[in-house]
């Protein structure tokens, strides 16, 4: 099969620069794929202000996508795209760049986002969202859930499902640890209100005579990193450690030594890697129902769906698995099991390069 040249689009790969499961992602296709990828950048490094610097730096991405375009010989752009309000604009600008100047193909990658499972009322994001959809030689999206609302909203277009995969060679190396006298729950991911942090905040009233026996860990950085720090500290003898950002195999030793990932979202979801990534390391993950999270997790089976933005129905989930109510072993061994036998890494990379052949 001739190899194809393919630019593919992420935040920045470097681990201490970003905590995006798209970057974790779009590295593991980059080492695997048969076909050449270089990567893009698109997005900016975990907690940085948006201000002068930072709009400079947007703009600066146009420019470098030309430059790029001129240089450098590639057929296709895989685009991976989250349904947020300035994500949209900037990579609608970007795509279409690349295909009305450049004339490449264009695999639209959707990655969850507000307008996922919101749609746009009008205006400037449902017009670039229509002609994206409608001008993308493919669109990726990451369950059948996801499709079916696309299609409803932007009609029957080029639509292929491919659900996230984690490549699960490190993790069998990783010993599994469970903590038989303190639960140790871990946040890994993006700090931001969309993420659930504060109704993890707003769940500690109901678990004030539970204190001594969880704490939690916090990897990552964004925007609301400070102001969450703030909010758990308003809590004598609730046990938090902020750990910073983790990648590699630092990552692997934290999920396989925690034994619940918490991630009470409130919205902009697909389907989260850092999810699959602690299914696949055989810890607990305890998700909000939400977006295609509802075609991976089967409740109280392997993971525990949470309803939305509710505080008090995630200290009552924590109180059960402090209290033994789960079988937290026999759990994330059948979530393990999920990711090994539906999540191949391997499998998903062998169709997206058959993807890439088709076009």
């Amino acid at each position: 099969m001739t190899q194809k040249r393919i630019l593919i689009t992420a935040p920045s790969l470097d681990v201490n620069e970003n905590v995006s499961g798209i970057s974790s992602l779009v590295a593991d296709i980059m080492l695997s794929s048969r076909n050449s990828l270089a990567h893009f950048k698109m997005g900016s490094r975990d907690g940085l202000r948006k201000n002068i610097s930072w709009a400079i730096k947007q703009l600066g991405i146009y420019f470098k996508l030309i430059a790029t375009s001129f240089t450098r010989r590639f057929e296709i752009v895989h685009l991976n795209m989250g349904l947020e309000k300035f994500s949209i604009i900037r990579d609608s600008i970007a795509f279409f760049c690349w295909k009305n100047i450049f004339r490449k193909k264009i695999i639209l990658h959707v990655h969850g986002g507000y307008f996922l499972m919101h749609e746009p009322a009008g205006g400037i994001i449902r017009y670039l969202l229509i002609k994206v959809f409608k001008h993308a030689d493919r669109i990726i999206v990451l369950s059948e859930i996801e499709k079916d609302i696309l299609s409803a909203r932007y009609g029957e277009l080029n639509f292929a499902v491919f659900p996230n995969a984690v490549n699960m060679a490190s993790i069998a190396r990783q010993p599994r640890i469970y903590n038989k006298e303190k639960l140790r729950l871990v946040f890994l991911g993006r700090i931001n209100k969309s993420k659930g942090v504060y109704t993890i905040t707003e769940s500690l009233p109901w678990l004030k005579n539970y204190f001594d026996h969880f704490e939690l860990d916090i990897y990552g950085a964004g925007p609301e990193l400070k102001s969450w720090m703030e909010s758990l500290q308003q809590f004598p003898g609730f046990q938090f450690t902020y750990k910073g950002v983790t990648g590699g195999k630092e990552k692997w030793e934290v999920l396989s030594g925690a034994d619940i990932f918490l991630l009470p979202s409130l919205h902009s979801e697909g389907m989260p890697v850092a999810m699959l990534e602690a299914m696949a390391a055989g810890c607990v993950v305890m998700v909000s129902d939400v977006a295609s999270v509802r075609t991976v997790i089967d409740n109280n089976y392997n993971g525990i769906l949470l309803p939305v933005n509710q505080p008090k129905e995630l200290a009552q989930r924590i109180i059960d698995a402090i209290e033994g109510k789960y079988n937290l072993k026999q759990m994330g061994e059948q979530a393990q099991e999920y990711v090994s036998a539906h999540l191949s890494f391997s499998g998903y990379v062998k169709r997206l390069d058959n993807l890439y052949a088709s076009l």
